[in-house]
């Protein structure tokens, strides 16, 4: 997958539109995931551009990535609260697609998060936008 070619050591599943996606397709297993902006949005970085925004992390991929689309949609047309997280801002603004990586051989959820937020911080100098400043403490 071309936008994501800093990730070409992880077996990483295609991308699908959180709006759209069937997410009873989504496994239910921990892993990692990313969310990108839709096609042809770029944010820019110290070293190049990305559509990533956020990298994140969940016991239970499928749960957590239909939390996304709930506040995601939320901030985008029915705004109950007058600031979201940034993942959801930029995923209202900007679109959202995913990718997946699902955990293995005893790797957790939360330590493969910090080796993508790793692989991107040394491609671009930078963490995704949308990631908070405690991202800093995990990898440091």
């Amino acid at each position: 997958m071309k936008v994501l070619y800093f990730l070409n050591d992880f077996d990483l599943s295609p991308t699908y539109n959180l709006w759209t996606a069937d997410m009873a397709q989504v496994p239910t297993q921990p892993g990692a995931y990313v969310l990108l902006a839709a096609s042809g949005t770029k944010f820019l970085y110290p070293n190049g551009s990305s559509p990533v925004f956020y990298v994140g992390q969940a016991s239970n991929l499928q749960k957590r990535l239909l939390t996304h689309r709930k506040y995601s949609l939320e901030a985008k047309s029915d705004r109950k609260l007058p600031l979201y997280y940034p993942r959801y801002e930029y995923a209202a603004v900007f679109g959202c697609r995913f990718a997946l990586i699902r955990t293995w051989q005893g790797f957790s959820a939360k330590a493969l998060e910090e080796v993508v937020l790793a692989h991107f911080a040394k491609r671009f100098r930078s963490f995704p936008i949308a990631n908070g400043a405690g991202s800093w403490n995990r990898i440091v």
